[in-house]
């Protein structure tokens, strides 16, 4: 079978497979996207890995020669991309739902709960992982900080899809995820960059990637620079974000909504749409290229901007159709066919054979996926508790910031690329992010009611409202 063939049949597999695990979902009284995730899983290599079946590999790979899909399923790469593609459209969706002056109000909470957010998973990540360090597992002091790295990592995408479809994205709660979740990307980006850029071999990632990796390259011909590249790096990747958020400014300012209206108005078929998604595509490679961002809060920004003006109605509708038709589907199985958490318990199977180390292991994965869990909520519910919100709005915005998702998943790669953590620790990375992505739909719809209106047991009847619980309508 050609490879075209097998591409079309895995989409249509996995487009089928999404929308039927989703509806169940929701007839089980959990959000959509929680089936939908499950269902990737089932399918990825934890258990039926429909891409190792020999329908789906190159010619010359045997079926006993699987180990890794991605390196002998052709169609693995193409998958890969449309699921990037929709992850973005999803972020740019979020931002078009986003009232900008509500998050204006609400910046402050953002900003703690973002701070408390990436503190917390920091030091309890890297701490566990020195101590088991101390207690046998071969790890250095820093991959342990490298572990608390990753765990700061917050993908909204998953919180976004099940905000929108409880209708509370435009809630205080859900504005403040939103916003918390940038400035973590942010914060995230920065504390990445300079762990990456002090590693003890002195090393810079390669190839290169970003526009930072060209200017690093240009600045090594100084002697002062190549002697001590770190500090400079980390000078040069926050000029960086700042010119890219000063160039979205000047792109928003003078050329963004009469290029939307323009293209719109020509003789062409969905100009407007058309118009949107290179808005969408251009910022999202700007924020990651230029800025050292991820693709989808560039995304996520544009929509907000786009949002201001008189065309929301209309590009909204219009992405609608086009991400949620197929896109997402293909986004969020796509997060269980690149994990295999068999790898974390394949030592069960001889249990009574098992060494120290492999039970230091299965502890130490367990240990952090709960750390990743309490110290997201944690930290960001006394952060945004520190600047007013209740304690029920607080721990609403705590569980909003768990997931990890695909930001997880980048900076867990770009730890194993550039050879700072080992197989093993990718491994349990994997099943941190598994975790943390399934447990958040069904947390937040457990805590946010549909609407986003409160109706939680221990606030007072009608006609007095609760103190300190915002009510917002949503459209």
């Amino acid at each position: 079978m050609s490879v075209t063939l097998q591409f079309l049949l895995v989409l249509a597999i996995i487009v089928l497979v999404a929308k039927y695990a989703g509806a169940l979902s929701v007839r089980w009284g959990q959000p959509a996207v929680f089936g939908t995730i499950l269902a990737g899983l089932i399918l990825g290599p934890t258990f039926l890995n429909i891409l190792g079946w020999p329908i789906f590999l190159s010619p010359e790979v045997g079926a006993e020669a699987v180990t890794q899909v991605e390196h002998v399923s052709p169609v693995f790469e193409p998958i890969k991309l449309m699921a990037e593609l929709g992850v973005i459209l999803l972020m740019f969706l979020a931002g078009l739902e986003t009232d900008l002056r509500q998050m204006m109000r609400v910046g402050g909470a953002a900003l703690w709960a973002a701070v408390g957010g990436v503190l917390g998973p920091l030091f309890f990540g890297s701490g566990a992982a020195y101590l088991f360090m101390r207690l046998g597992l071969p790890f250095t002091a820093y991959e342990a900080i490298f572990i608390g790295t990753i765990l700061t990592a917050t993908s909204v995408s998953i919180s976004a899809q099940t905000l929108m479809e409880l209708k509370a994205i435009r809630s205080k709660e859900g504005v403040t995820i939103l916003g918390a979740a940038v400035i973590d990307d942010v914060l995230g980006i920065l504390l990445l960059s300079f762990v990456i850029a002090f590693k003890p071999t002195g090393g810079i990632l390669a190839p290169k990637t970003h526009l930072l990796d060209w200017v690093m390259e240009l600045l090594r011909e100084f002697p002062a620079v190549a002697a001590n590249p770190g500090p400079w790096r980390m000078g040069a990747l926050v000029l960086l974000m700042l010119f890219s958020v000063a160039l979205a400014v000047l792109i928003w300012r003078f050329l963004l909504v009469p290029f939307l209206r323009h293209l719109g108005s020509q003789p062409v078929a969905e100009g407007l749409l058309a118009a949107a998604v290179v808005a969408g595509l251009f910022f999202a490679w700007m924020a990651e290229f230029i800025g050292n961002l991820a693709a989808i809060t560039g995304s996520y920004v544009v929509g907000v901007l786009i949002a201001l003006s008189d065309l929301r109605e209309q590009v909204t509708a219009k992405v609608h159709t086009l991400t949620y038709g197929m896109f997402v589907s293909i986004f969020f199985v796509s997060i269980g066919l690149t994990a295999d958490a068999r790898t974390i318990f394949a030592p069960l199977v001889h249990l009574s054979r098992m060494t120290r180390v492999e039970w230091l292991m299965l502890i130490f994965t367990l240990l952090i996926v709960l750390i990743a869990v309490l110290t997201k909520v944690g930290g960001c519910l006394l952060g945004a508790r520190a600047t007013g919100f209740s304690w029920l709005e607080s721990y609403r915005v705590g569980v909003g910031m768990i997931s990890r998702g695909e930001v997880g998943l980048i900076v867990a790669a770009v730890g194993f690329s550039a050879g700072v953590i080992g197989v093993e620790v990718f491994s349990v990375m994997i099943l941190m992010v598994l975790v943390t992505t399934l447990v958040t739909p069904v947390w937040l719809r457990a805590v946010i009611p549909p609407g986003g209106k409160d109706d939680s047991a221990d606030h007072h009847p009608p006609p007095a409202p609760a103190k300190g619980i915002h009510r917002s309508s949503s459209r």
